[in-house]
């Protein structure tokens, strides 16, 4: 099967943080909280129910990088998974840290106004940020992330 347009959606070019054997960590281009990334799997897939095991075992390793560098850049107090693929049809999750506080970074004031709820990843910023406020995000998850 050929692949869809995830990879342009999300900017892979200018976004991505981090390539596995299987799967691409990218900062998206519409932060909804701070440091909201998306997860992807490589090979097109539209059913979660046709990831390998070799994909699922690496996964928990992107699960562990991506948690532990969003906790160590930007100190989230919950962290959600969400696999939606309404309009993107390819596994991947969107990563939301989430915040009971304000946040300050690269300049701009971060409040997760859906906080304790369910975040709000579509309602919250729709503009996309400025490429160089990406950047700067994508370099602090980088600084943090096992390599």
């Amino acid at each position: 099967m050929n692949c869809c347009d995830i990879f342009k959606v999300f900017d892979e070019k200018n976004n991505l943080i981090k390539e596995y054997n299987h799967w691409k960590l990218l900062i998206r281009n519409r932060n909804s909280t701070l440091g909201n990334c998306v997860v992807i799997i490589k090979r097109h897939i539209e059913n979660y129910s046709d990831i390998t095991e070799e994909e699922m075992k690496e996964f928990t390793q992107v699960v562990k990088d991506t948690e532990n560098s969003l906790k160590e850049a930007f100190k989230y107090d919950k962290i959600n998974w969400m696999m939606l693929m309404m309009n993107d049809k390819h596994v991947h999750y969107h990563v939301l840290p989430r915040y009971a506080n304000k946040k300050y970074f690269a300049g701009l004031e971060w409040e997760d106004n859906a906080w304790p709820s369910m975040a709000k990843i579509f309602t919250e910023r729709k503009d996309e940020l400025d490429q160089e406020i990406l950047n700067q995000i994508k370099e602090e998850i980088k600084k943090h992330i096992s390599q």
